[in-house]
């Protein structure tokens, strides 16, 4: 497709919108469940086959096919819902509440996670997905009940961006220590990931063909988390502890 010829940024700014529009076409075409599973993630299967060692292959297969067993353990004929319940029953307690509770219980801070109350998720349920996401107005039962008690110019506002600049980091700030975990970082050193994948990845992004600053950054946290992890625990490296 002409949108794959275009770069995702230029030497002076990123090209939000051709990022977008890529993102949104590595997906659009596949199967409901794949889709939606590709929507929010940031690898398809050969990719990630692709970069981690060999032998975690049939894992991999192991998590897509459980996300499409809870995609369809259910009897709902509505889209979107099927959408929130495999979010509720995976994405949320797998990531936004689970890190909503550790993080509070480490930094010793009490918090409120809303919306989780039965009765309230029971409720949200039995709207029509029609309702949840009205052409391109999503949130859209949530927003038409809050014109009751705050103004329409607030409640139908932009949504504001609060994203790190991960791209900047990855292209200049952080690409010394992005060149080091490609070449010489413990993950590939002990064959979890494969180095000529990873450098492929990171040429790639610094070249602006693609857009691989999260997938970047996330090599990064594992990295050092795991040098943490490791040294803490006595251990030279993951073969050590395999």
């Amino acid at each position: 497709a002409a949108v794959d010829r275009l770069p995702v940024a230029t030497r002076r700014r990123g090209l939000r919108s051709v990022r977008f529009a890529k993102r949104f076409l590595s997906f659009a075409g596949l199967p409901e469940e794949t889709a939606f599973r590709r929507s929010y993630t940031l690898y398809d299967r050969e990719e990630l086959i692709g970069l981690l060692d060999p032998d975690l292959a049939p894992a991999v297969d192991d998590v897509l096919t459980e996300h499409a067993d809870v995609y369809r353990d259910n009897a709902l004929d509505d889209f979107v819902n099927r959408m929130c319940l495999t979010d509720a029953r995976m994405f949320l307690p797998g990531l936004n509440l689970a890190y909503t509770d550790r993080s509070s219980m480490a930094a010793s801070t009490e918090v409120r996670v809303p919306y989780v109350d039965v009765e309230v998720v029971r409720a949200a349920f039995a709207v029509p997905g029609a309702r949840k996401i009205a052409g391109r107005q999503g949130k859209a039962v949530l927003k038409e009940a809050a014109t009751t008690v705050l103004p329409r110019e607030i409640v139908y506002r932009p949504k504001g961006l609060f994203s790190a600049p991960l791209r900047a980091w990855m292209s200049r700030d952080l690409a010394p220590l992005v060149r080091e975990v490609v070449h010489d970082g413990l993950l590939v050193r002990s064959g979890f990931l494969r180095r000529e994948a990873l450098a492929r990845m990171a040429a790639e992004d610094a070249a602006g063909q693609r857009d691989f600053s999260k997938h970047l950054w996330h090599v990064l946290t594992l990295e050092h988390w795991y040098r943490d992890a490791t040294s803490k625990a006595g251990h030279d490296s993951p073969a050590s502890t395999a």
